[in-house]
């Protein structure tokens, strides 16, 4: 069938819709095409983590207690510590209201708890508590509470628990 004769049987509106039907058919084989690509790759990442894992355990030396009590940052970076932990919520545009403080030492060590009610998208808590413990290594997450006002709500109330770990001169 020529052009002209396959304009007369379906008319335009029937042109546009065997098109869109061509595009639609290839559309569903290049999703196939990249769902396979896809799973590849997601199996080369796991064999990659897998050969990844004994090679990491085995280059961890042990630790000894003095070496990690070493390592800790000085009872003189608390306030700095703790401004950036402020900062960094502030920065991911997560409302606090309040702070709470509680200082605690013996040992050589002492321990900064701060409880941090923080109000937004539960994405913004995931990225606030990863940045925080990537800024900080002697930060810990000691507990966390979650809360959705109501069902509808995009935004979480949460209360984090952190503790900034340092020693004592």
């Amino acid at each position: 069938m020529n052009r002209p004769a396959l304009v007369k049987v379906l008319g335009w509106p029937g042109l546009i819709g065997l098109a869109a039907l061509v595009l639609a058919v290839g559309a569903v084989a290049l999703g196939q095409r990249w769902d396979a690509q896809a799973a590849a790759l997601q199996a080369e990442a796991r064999e990659l983590r897998m050969r990844a894992r004994p090679a990491a355990a085995a280059s961890a030396a042990p630790v000894s207690v003095q070496q990690w009590q070493a390592a800790l940052p000085s009872s003189r970076d608390r306030q700095q510590r703790l401004a950036d932990l402020l900062e960094l919520g502030i920065r991911l545009d997560l409302g606090s209201a309040r702070t709470e403080h509680r200082l605690s030492a013996s040992e050589g060590l002492e321990r900064l708890r701060v409880t941090m009610p923080v109000t937004g998208s539960y994405a913004q808590v995931r990225r606030f508590i990863s940045a925080a413990l990537e800024h900080d290594p002697a930060l810990s997450l000691d507990a966390i509470k979650l809360r959705r006002v109501s069902p509808m709500s995009a935004d979480v109330d949460a209360e984090l628990q952190w503790s900034l770990h340092g020693r004592t001169p």
